[in-house]
C-alpha cells in the first residue's frame, strides 16, 4: 500500500486514487548505484540531494511544518518549479495576469513541498538508488536522470526525471512514472478544470486545499 501511495503523491496524487497499481511491479535496472553521482554528471546531483532530504524527512520525528521547513531548499533547487507550473497551465499562463501568476506559484510551491512531505512519512523505509549517466532527452537541450525508490516491502518504482539547465544550474521541469507518466501532462488534465473561466483563483484556492489536505493526512 505504501508504495501505491508514493505513485500517487509524485504524479497522480493530485487526482484522487487513480487506478494505477500495476505500476508497483517495475522492476529495478541493473546498473543503477547508489554512490554519489560521478564527476560531470551535473544533472543527477540535484536528484541525489533530493533523495537524501526525504530520507531526512522520513527519519524526522519533527512536525509537518518542520519537515516541510527542512525540504523546502531542495525542492527550491532541484526543480524549476516557474517552468513545471507554466507547462501545466499550458496557454492560458499568458493570460494570468502578474500579480496572480505570483500567487499561484507560491501556492504551488507549498503544494509541491507538502505533497513530498506526506508521502516520504517519518518511519518509512524507502531507499533512493539514481543513475550517474543521464541520457539525452527528446528535447534538446534537456537530459533524463532515471532513479529506482525501493520499498521496505521490496517493491520498486521507475522514476525519471526530465532536467534542463537554468539559472540554477539541472533542474527538474518534468517527472516521468514508468518511463512514460508525465506528472506535467496529469497536472495540466487536472488544473484545466479549476481554469475554464481563465481567472486562476479557483486554481489558487483548489491547490491550497490540496496543500492543506496534504498537512492533515
Amino acid at each position: 500500500m505504501r508504495h501505491f501511495e508514493l505513485l500517487s503523491g509524485l504524479c497522480l496524487g493530485i487526482l484522487g486514487m487513480a487506478a494505477v497499481p500495476t505500476l508497483c511491479a517495475t522492476p529495478a535496472r541493473a546498473q543503477i548505484s547508489q554512490a554519489a553521482p560521478a564527476a560531470g554528471s551535473a544533472a543527477s546531483a540535484p536528484i541525489s540531494r533530493l533523495y537524501d532530504l526525504l530520507t531526512q524527512v522520513e527519519h524526522s520525528q519533527g512536525s509537518f511544518a518542520q519537515r516541510a521547513q527542512l525540504l523546502t531548499p531542495a525542492i527550491d533547487q532541484a526543480f524549476d518549479l516557474e517552468t513545471v507550473l507554466r507547462n501545466s497551465v499550458g496557454l492560458r499562463y499568458r493570460s494570468i495576469p502578474d500579480a496572480q501568476k505570483q500567487q499561484l506559484l507560491q501556492q504551488f510551491r507549498a503544494f509541491t513541498v507538502a505533497r513530498y512531505v506526506s508521502n516520504f512519512a517519518p518511519g518509512g523505509t524507502d531507499r533512493f538508488t539514481v543513475d550517474p549517466t543521464p541520457r539525452a532527452a527528446p528535447v534538446p537541450g534537456e537530459q533524463i536522470v532515471h532513479s529506482e525508490i525501493i520499498t521496505g516491502g521490496g517493491g520498486s518504482t521507475a522514476v525519471d526525471y526530465v532536467m534542463h539547465q537554468s539559472g540554477g544550474g539541472w533542474q527538474i521541469v518534468d517527472v516521468l512514472l514508468n518511463g512514460n507518466i508525465s506528472q506535467v501532462a496529469v497536472q495540466r488534465a487536472d488544473f484545466g478544470s479549476s481554469f475554464s473561466t481563465g481567472d486562476a483563483t479557483p486554481l489558487i484556492e483548489s491547490l491550497r486545499k490540496k496543500t492543506q489536505a496534504f498537512s492533515e493526512s
